[in-house]
């Protein structure tokens, strides 16, 4: 089988895009699948090079200013400049960072090929971000939502037998059945799984990590008062990762300022796959002072690698990370609120209680990555299309 994956989101190292394309290239050199890796346009020749990936393609996700239609008509052409003509029979194009955009163009562009050139596509969607906002930018996702569930219901029975809707959480997966009526799966996490470090022996003084890109929605504008309120309570090292993504000057300035304190080391910028590992490993904790509502159907890819790699975590209750704990499938410990004084305590509790949970986390680490990483995904792909294929629908 062929995979030709659209990844028009990744333009650098930084972030789970670059690690999950890794781990494509990595089980493709195993002989599994043959992959084409197309990627966004402004992706450096670095990239390119060590992905063997095509830097060809355009984001009209978010263009500003352009309706439904218009961004669907913007992506629908490089579909069928930079894909048409690799598709064979029996091949898959694969998207895993898709949203009610490219499903409407990735169903267009289905419906525009030959009968005898049509592959399975499979589009897995990760992020509700219909439900943070306001009533209105609900109210405006939902009516996307019903022009693409027209869309499918309008293919024909053959065509829409090919498209595979998966989410990443049952949540999800419940609430894009409602808007879509087409089934939706609940697929394994698209991350890295093998591979991740093994766990180093544990330290008298514990090191906590907070990685990945600033943003509010991840409470990096509490990380400052966090490590402050840690001081005189907490007995541990601070591992943070300073990179902007959405904070204000004065946000990330504040989150800044806590570079060269003592028991507190800083990373700055991208992180390529290497030093982001080195950094897990590193640490015995890897803190996630997130904001509920983005998280309860979402998924975290630091946070699963997190696991993969046998570390503990601090995690907000009523996320979907919070029931990893509560199903006993991760260990670390939850707050109840996201504000200083509720993290602060659950950073205790975890320091305190570390030689049980780590014990907790070495004997979790093989199931989980059993159940979901890249080697996982494919599998639970080749299930879906050869249940699909032996229920295919004649034509008539």
């Amino acid at each position: 089988m062929k995979i030709i994956c659209i990844h028009h989101r990744l333009a650098g190292m930084n972030g789970h895009r670059f690690n999950e394309a890794c781990g494509l290239v990595r089980e493709a050199a195993r002989g599994r699948f043959e992959l084409v890796l197309l990627v966004h346009a402004e992706a450096g020749a670095e990239i390119a090079s060590r992905l063997n990936a095509r830097p060809v393609l355009v984001d009209t996700t978010y263009a500003a200013g352009w309706s439904f239609e218009q961004r669907t008509r913007g992506f629908i052409p490089q579909l069928h400049e930079h894909i048409d003509a690799e598709l064979g029979p029996g091949d898959c194009v694969l998207i895993t960072v898709a949203t009610q955009l490219e499903a409407n163009a990735l169903a267009a562009w289905l419906g525009e090929l030959p009968r005898d050139r049509k592959p399975w596509i499979v589009i897995l969607m990760m992020n509700d971000r219909w439900n943070q906002g306001d009533a209105t930018e609900y109210g405006r996702q939902a009516a996307e939502f019903r022009m693409l569930r027209d869309a499918l219901h309008d293919l024909p029975p053959g065509d829409l037998h090919r498209l595979i809707f998966c989410a990443s959480t049952p949540g999800l997966a419940d609430e894009l059945y409602e808007f879509l009526q087409v089934p939706v799966a609940v697929a394994p996490m698209t991350k890295l799984g093998e591979g991740m470090p093994a766990p180093d022996p544990a330290q008298p003084r514990p090191c906590i990590a907070l990685l990945g890109g600033a943003r509010r929605e991840k409470g990096s504008h509490l990380v400052r008062d966090i490590i402050h309120a840690c001081k005189g309570r907490v007995e541990a090292d601070f591992l943070v990762h300073l990179m902007n993504e959405t904070l204000t000057t004065a946000e990330f300035a504040d989150m800044e300022s806590i570079a060269g304190e003592p028991g507190v080391e800083v990373i700055r910028g991208p992180l390529p796959l290497e030093q982001y590992t080195r950094a897990l490993q590193s640490s015995g904790i890897i803190l996630f002072p997130y904001q509920v509502i983005p998280y309860i159907k979402r998924t975290s890819g630091i946070f699963y690698e997190a696991v993969a790699s046998g570390k503990l975590v601090v995690v907000p209750r009523g996320t979907w990370m919070a029931r990893q704990l509560e199903d006993d499938r991760a260990a670390g410990v939850m707050f109840d609120e996201t504000g200083v004084e509720s993290i602060v305590d659950a950073i205790s509790r975890c320091v305190r209680d570390r030689e049980q949970l780590e014990f907790l986390a070495r004997e979790r680490k093989a199931a989980w990555v059993r159940e979901h990483g890249i080697s996982s995904f494919i599998d639970f792909m080749e299930r879906e299309i050869a249940l699909r294929q032996a229920s295919a629908l004649q034509p008539s």
